[in-house]
C-alpha cells in the first residue's frame, strides 16, 4: 500500500457511480477534483455505460467525503 501525505499510509477501497445518477456522478466528478492529486487510481473496470467503477488508494479523510452507497473498503493484506 502507497503512503499519502506526511508518510501517512492511504486507504483502499471501491468507488463506484451509476451513470444515471446525476447526485454520484456530480459528486465523485468534485471528489476527483479536490483529491485527485493525492490519490492513486486503477482505470475504470465499470462497462462505462451505466456504471463507472475504480479501485483507489487515497487518504482515509478523501474515502470518508464519498457517499457510502459509492465507496467500498477493500481488505488489504495480512
Amino acid at each position: 500500500m502507497g503512503d499519502g501525505e506526511a508518510g501517512l499510509p492511504l486507504a483502499r477501497a471501491t468507488v463506484s457511480v451509476t451513470i444515471d445518477n446525476e447526485r454520484e456522478v456530480a459528486a465523485v466528478n468534485a471528489w476527483f477534483q479536490r483529491w485527485g492529486p493525492r490519490i492513486q487510481c486503477a482505470d475504470n473496470q465499470g462497462c462505462g455505460c451505466c456504471v463507472d467503477i475504480w479501485d483507489v488508494q487515497a487518504p482515509a479523510a478523501a474515502l470518508a467525503e464519498l457517499p457510502t452507497a459509492m465507496c467500498r473498503p477493500l481488505a488489504t493484506a495480512a
